[in-house]
């Protein structure tokens, strides 16, 4: 089962409300804030709200992985990594911009304004062969978060109402610092996971799971 969290059942922290202010003032985060409050602090960031209106009225739209684990952890990601449930040319055209379109992963990258939106429809993939390109299927939210490398990136934050969904112990993990893949074949599926895991240990101080 996935961790849910509405958000009409969660009250933004004193963190999240001092991230929020200080976001306003210096354009820049600084602090940690519960996951919830991703939503509210997108609203006073230019490239957020570009996000949040050009979504606007979709409730299968979500903020997921770096993106997620780098606001909650008080960084301003690099680039706002999405999730749609259903096809993402709409999003896409709603964004404005310079679009570059992956149809067969349905994938897209929007770059508008001095900001950068990585769409993905949400899917399953599964791997023929260790290394091989992945055979991608659509799936919902739950079974996207399934094919993410480490669980501090299988976050979602639903644009809509602020609702969360995670890989069991995500959020532990987040808060405590630790990389922990999902599966025992993650790294034969893709080995460059094995790179990434290394290249997040040293960016963000984490420690490995051993074994």
């Amino acid at each position: 089962a996935y961790q849910s969290t509405p958000a009409a059942a969660m009250i933004i922290s004193a963190r999240a409300a001092t991230a929020t202010r200080a976001l306003r003032v210096r354009g820049i985060m600084r602090a940690p804030m519960e996951a919830s409050a991703v939503v509210e602090v997108l609203r006073v960031t230019p490239c957020g709200r570009r996000l949040l209106d050009a979504a606007s009225g979709g409730s299968g739209v979500w903020l997921v992985g770096g993106a997620v684990r780098d606001m909650v952890l008080g960084n301003a990601p690099r680039e706002l990594d999405v999730a749609v449930e259903g096809d993402v040319a709409p999003l896409a055209g709603a964004l404005g911009g310079a679009t570059l379109v992956h149809e067969r992963f349905g994938t897209a990258t929007v770059e508008a304004d001095g900001c950068r939106y990585d769409l993905a429809r949400t899917r399953t993939e599964t791997y023929a062969e260790p290394g091989a390109l992945p055979d991608v299927t659509w799936a919902p939210i739950d079974a996207d978060l399934a094919r993410r490398d480490v669980t501090v990136n299988a976050i979602a934050v639903r644009l809509a109402d602020g609702a969360v969904r995670a890989w069991p112990g995500a959020l532990t993990d987040l808060r405590d610092g630790v990389l922990r893949v999902l599966h025992e074949r993650s790294f034969l599926d893709d080995p460059t996971r094995v790179w990434r895991v290394a290249r997040y240990a040293a960016r963000l101080g984490f420690t490995v799971e051993p074994g």
